[in-house]
């Protein structure tokens, strides 16, 4: 009677132990999304960047921004 008891208890485990699994899966999908997501603010970051570049004037390590034209 005792080891069927254990028995059932082991193999409710064993059911806890996948649906822990499951969502440690679908925390790494969610976690690669947020990477991605992050890549795509950083390609945004470097593109403002270079902008930012393209309106700046650099003389002797000092930055002026060049007046925009009309």
């Amino acid at each position: 009677m005792q080891v069927d008891a254990i028995k059932v208890q082991v193999n409710a485990i064993k059911v806890q132990v996948n649906a822990i699994k499951v969502q440690v899966n679908a925390i790494k999908v969610q976690v690669n999304a947020i990477k991605v997501q992050v890549n795509a603010i950083k390609v945004q970051v470097n593109a403002i960047k270079v902008q930012v570049n393209n309106l700046c004037v650099h003389r002797r390590g000092k930055v002026f921004f060049e007046p925009l034209s009309p």
